[in-house]
């Protein structure tokens, strides 16, 4: 790790805007530093890495991306502080990642000029916000090319040494087999080599499924060669909503996998302890997104239950018994 983080039981956690629930749809608004509120025994915050969803490219080249004002927001001054609410998760030990979505045509793997790329990052992005690093999640762009990819974070990893580079993983085998280009910085190097951790996206596969995703990137071997992610690199993504929702991580399923994320290893089971788990979204991990139906008045933000995915992952790390709803 380039940044110190757990080696394990950690928690990330994807934060947006505004979650859209209901029909008729509504918007909700949970505070970026809403994340301080959950804590630890210890008072510790409950989450280790906090990821800005999201930047979205808009060009191969220079500007390359466009952030959303809402999320500018959280990452500048506003009236009356003294310290923005990044800075404020920071102060606490939360490193905060601006993620940087694919869009239709452009992303990750149609950038121009890696060299670019990587140094208008950090200087427009890493140092104007003084952010803690980039999260990649390539999932729209419906491009692939894999040289240009890894050129791009072969580039980002020499520029940003002193940050953190995650990715979230989904449909993206290619690049784990691809050695970043000649002429490139660090060429030869595989992306499981050039990452600080990574989170699975297989969100409503199911229990065993989601430990065979994520065990193929640490298995991940070229020519013979292991090039994977070791697993305290390797987090598993559940994803908060409601229990209708086939594409969401039903709560019973979080708590065993997050059980199993700090299991030690043994005759029953051959991985050893994990990195730990990824959230998506911390904004919809709140009972209205989270209950069925939706826009139920007991259940409207906030409220005394909110954050049950959160509140879950934590307690299967610590032992402790499953939280009620």
């Amino acid at each position: 790790m380039t940044i110190d983080l757990p080696s394990q039981a950690l928690l990330a956690s994807y934060w947006i805007p505004a979650v859209g629930i209901g029909s008729p749809e509504q918007h909700v608004e949970v505070p970026l530093t809403s994340v301080l509120d959950c804590t630890l025994p210890n008072g510790q915050p409950q989450t280790n890495v906090v990821f800005l969803g999201s930047a979205t490219f808009v060009s191969a080249t220079a500007p390359y991306i466009s952030i959303p004002d809402a999320i500018i927001q959280q990452m500048t001054l506003q009236s009356g502080q003294t310290k923005t609410n990044v800075q404020q998760l920071q102060a606490a030990g939360i490193k905060v990642l601006l993620t940087l979505v694919g869009s239709s045509g452009f992303g990750w793997d149609g950038i121009s000029d890696g060299a670019a790329f990587a140094q208008w990052i950090k200087t427009n992005v890493i140092d104007a916000y003084g952010l803690d690093g980039i999260d990649i999640d390539d999932e729209f762009s419906g491009l692939s090319n894999t040289q240009s990819f890894m050129s791009a974070i072969g580039n980002l990893r020499s520029v940003l040494s002193a940050s953190l580079i995650t990715k979230a993983l989904w449909d993206d085998r290619q690049y784990f087999t691809t050695p970043v280009p000649i002429g490139a910085p660090n060429a030869g190097k595989y992306l499981g080599q050039l990452l600080d951790f990574a989170s699975s996206m297989a969100y409503g596969d199911g229990f065993d499924a989601q430990i065979g995703f994520l065990q193929w990137y640490h298995d991940v071997e070229v020519n013979g060669q292991n090039v994977g992610m070791a697993w305290n690199q390797l987090a598993i993504g559940v994803q908060a909503g409601p229990p209708d929702g086939s594409w969401m991580t039903g709560i019973d399923e979080v708590y065993q996998l997050a059980q199993w994320a700090v299991e030690p290893a043994s005759s029953t089971k051959q991985i050893p302890p994990i990195l730990g788990m990824m959230l998506f979204t911390f904004s919809q991990d709140i009972q209205q997104f989270t209950f069925s139906p939706q826009n139920t008045p007991s259940k409207v933000f906030p409220n005394a239950n909110d954050h049950q995915w959160q509140r879950t992952i934590v307690a299967g790390f610590l032992g402790q018994p499953q939280p009620a709803d």
